[in-house]
Parts: C-alpha cells; sequence; structure tokens
C-alpha cells in the first residue's frame, strides 16, 4: 500500500477519535460540578484529621505546612482520578465504536470520510466479529490498560516499573511503527489477520 494510504488511516483515526472525544468532553464538563464537590469534601476530611494537631502544637508553622500539602495532594489525587476516570471512559467508548464499526460494516465513519476499509486478509468485505474484537483489544485495549497500570503506579508513588510493563510498551509502540513498512499493516493488523484498502 502506498504513503497515502497511511496518510487516510491516521486521518480517519484522528476522526473517529474526535468522534469519540467530543461526547465524553461533554459529559466531563456536565461533571465538573461533582468533581469540585468530592475535592471539598476530601479536603475538608483532611481538615477535620489535621485539626485537632493544629490547635494541640499552638499553631506550629511545621504542622501548618504539614497540612497544606495534606490537602494540596489530597485534592491533586482526586482531580487525577477524575481525568483518568474520563480518560477510561473515552477509551472503552472508542473500543466498543470501533470494534462494533469493523466487525458489522468493515469500517468507522472516520474510514468511510477517508475512503478506506477493513477487510480479512483471505477474502471478505467485513472483519467480523471475532477479527474485529481482537483488533480492537489490541489497538485500544492493551494501550488503555497500559495508561491505567501507569497512573495507578503513579498514584500508589512508586518509582519502578516491571520489566513486563516495559516490555509491553515497547512492543505497542513498535506495533503501530509496523504500518510503515510495505504491506501497510501494523500489529493489530497483522493478529486478526486484516488488512485495510481504499475503497475509492
Amino acid at each position: 500500500m502506498s504513503g497515502g494510504v497511511l496518510r487516510r488511516r491516521v486521518g480517519a483515526r484522528l476522526l473517529d477519535y474526535m468522534l469519540v472525544l467530543v461526547p465524553t468532553a461533554v459529559v466531563g464538563w456536565t461533571a465538573v460540578p461533582l468533581v469540585q464537590r468530592a475535592v471539598t469534601v476530601q479536603a475538608q476530611r483532611v481538615g477535620r484529621r489535621t485539626g485537632g494537631r493544629i490547635v494541640s502544637s499552638g499553631l506550629d508553622t511545621d504542622v501548618l505546612k504539614d497540612t497544606a500539602r495534606d490537602s494540596a495532594e489530597t485534592m491533586a489525587k482526586t482531580a487525577s482520578t477524575f481525568v483518568m476516570a474520563l480518560l477510561l471512559v473515552s477509551m472503552v467508548l472508542w473500543f466498543l465504536y470501533d470494534w462494533i464499526a469493523h466487525a458489522v460494516f468493515g469500517r468507522t465513519l472516520g474510514k468511510i470520510v477517508f475512503g478506506i476499509a477493513v477487510v480479512p486478509v483471505h477474502g471478505g468485505w467485513r472483519a467480523g466479529m471475532v477479527r474485529g474484537l481482537v483488533r480492537s483489544l489490541i489497538l485500544i485495549g492493551v494501550p488503555t490498560a497500559l495508561i491505567c497500570y501507569g497512573w495507578a503506579y503513579q498514584v500508589a508513588e512508586r518509582a519502578d516499573q516491571p520489566l513486563a510493563y516495559r516490555v509491553i510498551s515497547w512492543v505497542s509502540t513498535g506495533g503501530l511503527a509496523l504500518a510503515l513498512l510495505p504491506g501497510n499493516r501494523a500489529l493489530h493488523d497483522r493478529l486478526s489477520f486484516t488488512r485495510v484498502e481504499t475503497t475509492r
């Protein structure tokens, strides 16, 4: 396949993601008051926990600094959890959209706009449920799991990362780079026995 097909694939992918991102952003915007309330509740809990220490310390500056730091950390973690939840919702929606569209129609709205479709390597006009599932799991499911795993490690304040995490991260990145080779088939294409072809 030519470089033109690769450009179409990237364009279609970006368009598809925007179709999922916009509704997720709208949901996120409506949830902002809930997040503000959650942050306030968390800050009040920290305040109650440390209020006794502040009073008994006679307003010791070190205790005040510790309290301010605890409050800031709590609010940051709450906001981080909200952002992560939004990202997770977005990725789940994208996964379902990608899987069903390829399984049933052989292409997403983005691929229709850019004139490409996903077909089985050995013939046929659509990927089908199993090939579509494998394709979406590799393309969207694995990166989502890696993002969640990395976030959990960060929240747990652990600096070390298991070798398996690093290996899977590099394989995922390299898997997308395979689309640059002749045949234009990335890892998710190869493992699902599909290919992308032009429709016009």
